[in-house]
């Protein structure tokens, strides 16, 4: 899903959606290979031009859909702060 905070219209807005729909397929694919990740962990398997704000937003989606978990694991980032590990949710992906 993409936000439209920015008030975009046209080939921008649906160009937009379109890279969302992909962004959230993409993780969806990486947690059922992987199970579980962080954020960060999926941001640096993906290209140069993802944002980790977005990789954020489409867990934040998933989550909000049933298809990932959030654990109570936690583990260091990159940048040295805890952020909590996500999972599969087999049941939400049925």
């Amino acid at each position: 899903m993409y936000y439209n905070t920015t008030k975009q219209d046209g080939n921008d807005l649906k160009s937009y959606k379109s890279k969302a729909l992909s962004q959230e397929a993409k993780i969806l694919n990486y947690f059922t290979v992987k199970g579980k990740a962080t954020p960060t962990e999926i941001w640096s398997g993906m290209s140069a031009d993802a944002l980790l704000t977005s990789v954020r937003r489409c867990i934040t989606n998933l989550t909000k859909s049933g298809r990932l978990n959030k654990t109570k694991v936690k583990k260091t980032s990159i940048y040295g702060r805890p952020e909590y590990v996500w999972e599969f949710n087999l049941e939400g992906n049925l």
